[in-house]
């Protein structure tokens, strides 16, 4: 079978069916058709763009948001602790999917982020089972002895690190004095980095430089698309259809077997109906957004959704599409000195000309890079004897108050609080996760592309501010009976008291982080601070910023998730839908809890691990008849 060619005639049917040609479902179809006696047919809405240099650039990451040729731009529910701002959300609508349009930051969770993944009833699924995925999907390659030592990668331990795996890690070699700086100003606030991320038990607070997944042979970003399937496109076992949008999930109910998933329906590229059959399964990998509105559309979820939709119920499952969990985030922007360059400086025509020409002759200059500077951090205000005091209030007071969503309280949600009460408690766990970008930010703004708009006539550097571990829950539901019909996106940012409080507390600290060397000295002590106005003198003050300056950091996880049905989950251990055989879900979705830190990692390891498991459990098999 030729690859993304979509004006051939295919097989009718295939072993497997994977819907999402992204992050996750590339790896899982370049995993299973390693096998020559297994067929794969990958189904992707959106098209092969993996020559196109907004994705291949690092430095040109922010122009491919809200545009529909490469993003589906999500938009929120308006949110009611937000007073009604409704929430963008980019998320990657080409091959490689949200891989091949995020910031390109390669952080590994903590330790106890995937353990928590093993209490919730996932026996298998801690960091010692998971950390060997984390180092199959990536290559590291070392930063240059300057490099290093200007952005302090000493941590790293190479003995760990990933060493033959298909997407490429690295730090960049364009770096300017805040990347410098971040790491030492952590220091001197005594928050230095307390490990490698990636070694085992390693909590890894503190401020540090991360890797990104970009390839240092070409300077280009390194992706599930080129890294994933780009080598293997050849195989004659392996089919991808672009620009082709699945409808739904062909279930039957039979006698003996119960509910089975037997193919799926779709729109090719011109528009006609087609229906393809699975031998072995249908394997969902579209991420959590789509993925839980495919599952109802297909007649899996709640029935009290599906019936007012007319959509013919095969499985009740009232916790379909709930427990949404994302890493809501605000910051600030302090201009920089006088000839300090930021990436503001691209609002002069001849010096993004110059950076253009630079990485196209030679693949030097900003264009090779993406963001680099990040922390995590306990709230610093609750590490003193009166402040753990302070925290065992807020605690009592909120952390079991009732959660209320349209579907009934999921019953692991009281497993999930402990696990975050204890993750508060500890002086070793970070809350938050903060990054620094060397550009201007708007976080009033709604949607990314203005987000990160160069609108103000000076230079800036931004200070990002990530809740890491929240404790508000979410959903996402259909709202027809048509795919082509946005789902209903409802987060409820900071519904959940607990949220706002952690958030404004780590917001009042950054004017701390800038005010300390050498950071300091790059800011000018007198210069804008965006947005105008900004007052965090007051926890009342700094909630009430929060709450009107939300914006996502991109993770949306948890809608479909890996927990025992009685305790309301929608995937078992081994990622098999509840209640329907021959169909599992690979991405995000699955996520039980959202990890600390940048969710890429985390995906690409689950998907990793998922491949192992479909291979082993169809080990000896032939068809789901079988």
């Amino acid at each position: 079978m030729p690859e993304s060619n979509n004006d051939i005639e295919i097989a009718e049917s295939f072993d497997y069916i994977i819907i999402g040609a992204g992050t996750a479902g590339l790896v899982v179809a370049n995993r299973l058709t390693t096998d020559p006696h297994v067929s794969a047919l990958v189904l992707e809405a959106g098209a092969d763009r993996l020559d196109d240099p907004k994705i291949t650039t690092p430095g040109l990451l922010t122009l491919t948001y809200d545009d529909p040729q490469y993003d589906w731009s999500f938009d929120t529910v308006p949110q009611d602790q937000l007073y009604g701002k409704s929430v963008s959300h980019s998320r990657g609508k080409v091959v490689g999917g949200s891989s091949a349009i995020n910031a390109l930051a390669l952080i590994y969770p903590p330790k106890s982020s995937i353990d928590a993944w093993e209490r919730l009833g996932n026996e298998g699924w801690n960091w010692d089972a998971m950390a060997p995925y984390y180092r199959k999907f990536h290559t590291f390659n070392p930063p240059s002895k300057e490099t290093a030592e200007a952005l302090g990668t000493a941590y790293i331990d190479q003995e760990i690190q990933g060493k033959s795996g298909p997407i490429q890690s690295s730090f960049p070699e364009f770096h300017g004095p805040l990347g410098k700086a971040w790491p030492q100003t952590f220091k001197n606030l005594d928050f230095p980095l307390t490990s490698d991320p990636l070694s085992s038990g390693g909590q890894a607070t503190g401020g540090f430089s991360y890797l990104s997944t970009v390839d240092p042979h070409t300077w280009e970003r390194s992706h599930a698309g080129s890294a994933y399937y780009t080598p293997i496109k050849d195989r004659p076992n392996l089919c991808l259809l672009t620009e082709t949008q699945v409808q739904k999930i062909i279930l039957e109910k039979q006698s003996a077997a119960g509910v089975v998933a037997k193919g799926v329906s779709f729109l090719d590229h011109g528009g006609m109906s087609r229906t393809k059959m699975a031998k072995r399964e249908v394997i969902v990998c579209a991420g959590a957004i789509h993925s839980p509105q495919l599952l109802e559309l297909s007649g899996i979820g709640s029935a009290h959704i599906l019936r007012s939709h007319g959509i013919d119920l095969f499985f009740d499952n009232p916790y379909v599409g709930e427990n949404f969990q994302d890493h809501p985030m605000t910051g600030m922007s302090f201009e920089v000195i006088d000839g300090l360059p930021t990436i503001d400086m691209i609002r002069d025509p001849q010096v993004i000309q110059g950076a253009t020409e630079a990485y196209q002759t030679s693949r030097q200059g900003p264009l090779t890079a993406g963001f680099h500077s990040v922390a995590s951090l306990p709230v610093v205000e609750f590490l003193t004897e009166e402040g753990q005091a302070e925290l065992g209030k807020l605690l009592e007071q909120y952390v079991q108050l009732p959660f209320t969503t349209p579907a009934a309280e999921p019953p692991s949600l009281s497993t999930q609080y402990t696990i975050l009460r204890s993750l508060l408690e500890s002086p070793s766990e970070g809350s938050i996760i903060i990054g620094m970008g060397a550009s201007q930010m708007h976080f009033d703004k709604s949607l990314q592309k203005d987000i990160y708009a160069i609108t103000e006539p000076e230079n800036y550097v931004s200070f990002l501010v990530a809740l890491a571990q929240p404790f508000s829950r979410g959903s996402v539901h259909t709202t027809s009976a048509s795919i082509s019909d946005a789902p209903e996106i409802d987060p409820r940012y900071l519904s959940h008291p607990l949220d706002i409080e952690i958030l404004a507390r780590h917001m009042q600290y950054i004017p701390k982080i800038a005010a300390t060397e050498p950071l300091a000295s790059l800011l000018k002590s007198e210069g804008r601070r965006l947005p105008d106005g900004i007052d965090l003198g007051s926890l009342d003050s700094a909630k009430e910023y929060c709450k009107r300056n939300i914006i996502t950091n991109n993770h949306p996880c948890g809608t479909c998730a890996m927990i025992p049905l009685e305790d309301g989950g929608v995937v078992d251990s081994r990622l098999r839908v509840h209640g329907v055989k021959g169909l599992r879900v690979v991405d995000a979705s699955v996520f039980p809890m959202i990890p600390r830190g940048n969710i890429q990692s985390s995906v690409y390891a689950v998907a990793e691990k998922a491949s192992d498991l479909i291979m082993e459990d169809w080990q000896g098999h032939s068809s789901l008849a079988a």
